[in-house]
């Protein structure tokens, strides 16, 4: 799952705008439910922003995208 968390943060510094699962599945391979885990893992830490209502990450907490 660390690998995982390394990419979703990756995308999430490199994306200028809010970013769908689907987005993380094309470009990472790693299925659906594995990615809205660790999604969530890193939403309950306080790692990242979550847009619940469009199913989007906002982006990280304290960057400029998020």
């Amino acid at each position: 799952m660390m690998d995982l968390e390394k990419f979703i943060i990756d995308i999430l510094k490199k994306s200028k705008k809010p970013v769908k699962v689907g987005d993380i599945q094309r470009l990472t391979g790693y299925d659906r439910n594995s990615i809205q885990k660790t999604i969530n893992k890193l939403s309950l830490e306080g790692r990242i922003e979550v847009d619940r209502c469009y199913n989007k990450i906002i982006g990280l907490k304290g960057e400029e995208n998020g």
